[in-house]
C-alpha cells in the first residue's frame, strides 16, 4: 500500500516554515515530511526502473541505467532537518535503489554518500550554468552529476567511491540497457501526471491517492507510453495547440488520439514488468467515480468508462497469448516508424 498518514504537501509546508528555534515536536513533524516524500520517490523510482528495464527489447532506443536515484543536500531548504532525516554522509547521497538493478546487485544501499565517480571527486565536477539554466539553482549540481553518471555508464564499467557510516567503499558496476525514461515525484496538491518527451512527472497528491504499486505503475506506464511513442514530437509536427484552443477541432482530436494510444500501450508495458494490468481498470474506475469531472470532461480525453473499455480490450488481447510466452510484444511498439 502507498497511502500515508499525512499529506506530503502539508508536511513540506511545515518544513519550509520551521522557526529558527523549533521545538522537538515540530522537528519530528518535519522529519516525517522528508521521509514521506522519500517513500514516494522510492516507489516511483522502483516502478519506473521495472517498466523501462522489462520493456527494453521493444524500445528502438535504449539507454544505460544504473538504477540509482540521487539527492543533494542543497536541494532542501532546511538542510539541518534533511540531514537528520536522511543521514547524508556526504552532500550527495543515494535516495533510492531499484531492486534487481546494477546498483542493487553491486551492493549500493539507500543513504550511501557519493564522493567520487571513476576517481573524480564530485565536488570538483564543473557545473555548466548556461547549459543547466532551465534547472532551479539548487538542482543544477545534481543534474550535472547525473549527466556525468550517464556518460560514464555509457562508456563501460563505472566505479563509485562512497561513504557509508563513516567508512569508504569502492563499488564497480556496469549499467543495464533500458528504455529511456526519467521519473520524478513533483510536490503538488493537484492530482496530475505529465510526460515531456524525457521526464515522467507524477504529482505527490496523485501518488498518494494510489492504493498499490500496481496502480502507480498504471499511471507511470501511461505517461511512459507518451514518450516511447514520441507523442510530443508528433503533436508539435502537426502544430497542435496545447492551450485553451487545444480543446477544440483538429487539435483536440489529435491529442485524444495520443491519449488512446498511451492507454492501449500502457497495459502491455505493465504486464511485461510483472504488474497487474487490471490495476489500470481499478484505478481509473475509482478515480473516475470520485473525480469524474476534470480531464474526463475535456474533449481531449475519453470519459472514464470508455477509457476502462480500452484497457479491457488490450488485456483481452494479452490473455489470448500462450502462457509459455515470457513477454508480450506490444503491438504499438512493433509498428515500423521513424
Amino acid at each position: 500500500m502507498m497511502r500515508f498518514l499525512f499529506p506530503v504537501l502539508a508536511l513540506l509546508i511545515t518544513v519550509q516554515s520551521l522557526p529558527a528555534r523549533a521545538d522537538e515536536r515540530t522537528i519530528d513533524h518535519a522529519v516525517l515530511a522528508h521521509k514521506a516524500l522519500q517513500r514516494l520517490d522510492q516507489h516511483m523510482h522502483m516502478v519506473g526502473y521495472r517498466l523501462t528495464a522489462a520493456n527494453a527489447k521493444y524500445c528502438k532506443k535504449t539507454v544505460p541505467n544504473l538504477g540509482i536515484l540521487l539527492h543533494d543536500l542543497k536541494q532542501y531548504g532546511d538542510t539541518a532537518t534533511a540531514r537528520h532525516a536522511h543521514g547524508f554522509f556526504s552532500e550527495l547521497a543515494v535516495n533510492a535503489i531499484a531492486p534487481d538493478s546494477p546498483a542493487a546487485k553491486a551492493g549500493l544501499v539507500t543513504g550511501d554518500g557519493l564522493i567520487a565517480i571513476n576517481g573524480q571527486p564530485v565536488e570538483d565536477i564543473e557545473i555548466d550554468e548556461e547549459k543547466l539554466a532551465k534547472e532551479q539553482p539548487e538542482y543544477r549540481r545534481i543534474a550535472a552529476i547525473n549527466a556525468m553518471l550517464r556518460k560514464a555508464a555509457a562508456e563501460g564499467s563505472i566505479k563509485l567511491s562512497l561513504l557509508r557510516g563513516g567508512l569508504h567503499q569502492e563499488i564497480e558496476m556496469t549499467a543495464a540497457q533500458t528504455c529511456p525514461g526519467q521519473f520524478q515525484i513533483r510536490v503538488s496538491k493537484d492530482r496530475n501526471a505529465s510526460a515531456d518527451g524525457k521526464i515522467i512527472s507524477i504529482s505527490s497528491a496523485l501518488a498518494e491517492y494510489v492504493l498499490s504499486d500496481d496502480e502507480l505503475a498504471a499511471i507511470a506506464a501511461h505517461e511512459l507510453s507518451h514518450n516511447l511513442l514520441k507523442h510530443r514530437e508528433r503533436l508539435d509536427s502537426q502544430d497542435v495547440n496545447r492551450g485553451f484552443f487545444g480543446q477544440f477541432g483538429k487539435s483536440a482530436g489529435r491529442i485524444k488520439a495520443t491519449e488512446i494510444e498511451a492507454d492501449r500501450l500502457s497495459v502491455w508495458l505493465m504486464a511485461n514488468a510483472g504488474y497487474d494490468p487490471q490495476a489500470a481498470i481499478r484505478f481509473w474506475t475509482r478515480y473516475g467515480k470520485e473525480h469524474g469531472k476534470g480531464i474526463f470532461s475535456a474533449s481531449t480525453h475519453y470519459r472514464w468508462k470508455k477509457r476502462v473499455g480500452l484497457f479491457k480490450e488490450e488485456i483481452a488481447k494479452i490473455a489470448k497469448i500462450p502462457n509459455t510466452v515470457e513477454q508480450y510484444a506490444p503491438p504499438l511498439l512493433m509498428v515500423e516508424g521513424p
